[in-house]
C-alpha cells in the first residue's frame, strides 16, 4: 500500500512540474524547443558578431525548435495588429547573426509583444532588406546631419540622440 501511495505522489509531483513548465513556457511566448540562450540573469545571451555582414546584436533569446534555430525578440509595448517594421528588421538581423554564428539560417523569427506573439518567416526579402538598411545606416553615419524619420513626439522624448538633434519634436 505504501508503494502505491508513494508512486501516486511521485506521479502527481511529475504532472505538477510538467504543467508548471508548460505554463511558464506559454507565458514566455516560447514555442516547443530547447532554449539555446536567453537574456536573463541565470543564462545571459551573448552579443553575436558577424564580420561577414558587418552586424552585431543581442537577441532576447535563441531557441532550437524542431525546424532549427529561431531568434525571440521581446517587446514591452502593447501588441499591434501586425509586427512593426522596425521590430521585424531587428529580428531579421538576428537571423543573419544566428546564421553566421551557428551555421544555420533560421526559418522564422518570433516577436513577442507582452504575451501576444507573431511568428514571421525569415525570407530572402528580409535578408536583402537588412543589407539595404545597413548600407543606408553606414552611409548616414558619415554625414554631418541626419533627418528625423517620424512625427512622433514620444519617440523623440526617449531618443538617445535628442541632445544632438535640431529636429526634435
Amino acid at each position: 500500500m505504501f508503494l502505491l501511495v508513494t508512486a501516486a505522489a511521485l506521479l502527481l509531483a511529475a504532472l505538477a512540474l510538467f504543467l508548471k513548465r508548460r505554463y511558464h513556457r506559454q507565458r514566455a511566448a516560447l514555442p516547443t524547443g530547447t532554449l539555446v540562450s536567453s537574456d536573463n540573469l541565470e543564462q545571459p545571451c551573448p552579443v553575436l558578431f558577424s564580420t561577414r555582414y558587418g552586424l552585431k546584436g543581442k537577441p532576447d533569446a535563441i531557441l532550437r525548435t524542431p525546424n532549427g534555430l529561431a531568434p525571440i525578440e521581446r517587446k514591452h509595448s502593447r501588441a499591434p495588429h501586425r509586427p512593426h517594421d522596425s521590430d521585424v528588421i531587428q529580428a531579421a538581423a538576428y537571423c543573419l547573426l544566428i546564421e553566421d554564428n551557428y551555421g544555420e539560417a533560421p526559418l522564422f523569427m518570433r516577436i513577442d509583444y507582452s504575451g501576444t506573439w507573431f511568428d514571421v518567416p525569415f525570407t530572402e526579402k528580409h535578408r536583402q532588406w537588412v543589407f539595404e538598411v545597413s548600407e543606408r545606416l553606414r552611409a548616414a553615419r558619415t554625414k554631418d546631419t541626419c533627418s528625423r524619420s517620424h512625427n512622433m513626439p514620444a519617440k523623440c522624448r526617449s531618443c538617445a540622440q535628442r541632445p544632438n538633434c535640431n529636429q526634435a519634436l
